[in-house]
């Protein structure tokens, strides 16, 4: 069967691909949904979503598509959201196998196209400090500012 690709892939780069590799693999439990052995490139699944490592000589030879040096810790000004089911079990998970939170497990609300969502979300960084953002809905209400009513908490 051959792997469908989705609309929109994000491409991360990677100082050590097969470090990448075995943290989205092993660690968060990611999919591979694409990889040829010896390649240093794969599309990976998560929850429906996908995402690609690929390393690339940092030699100064061949740096695609970014016209300054790439410079750790990569994906600056950029989180990657995963809406997922049971964000609290992942998290222990996570929490228990070691791995270092860079936003500790908590709930927000947000507006989302009329109405609220409030949500269980946690962050982590990948080994090139990509962050990961995994969060959960877990209810909804009505945003009264669309009735021209104050949102009470």
């Amino acid at each position: 069967m051959t792997f469908a690709i989705a609309p929109l892939v994000p491409e991360l780069w990677c100082r050590d691909f097969n470090r990448s590799l075995a943290f989205y693999r092993d660690v968060l439990g990611f999919g591979v949904g694409q990889h040829k052995n010896g390649s240093r490139h794969a599309y990976l699944t998560f929850h429906g979503a996908q995402i690609m490592l690929a390393h690339w000589a940092f030699d100064g030879r061949w740096e695609p598509w970014h016209p300054e040096p790439l410079q750790a810790p990569f994906g600056r000004g950029v989180n990657f959201q995963f809406m997922m089911r049971d964000v609290d079990a992942y998290h222990g998970r996570l929490r228990d196998a070691g791995v270092t939170l860079l936003v500790p497990l908590e709930t927000v609300t947000y507006w989302r196209d009329g109405q609220m969502d409030t949500r269980h979300q946690f962050g982590v960084q990948d080994p090139d400090g990509y962050v990961l953002r995994f969060a959960e809905t877990i209810s909804t209400r009505p945003d009264d500012m669309d009735r021209g009513r104050a949102v009470t908490p």
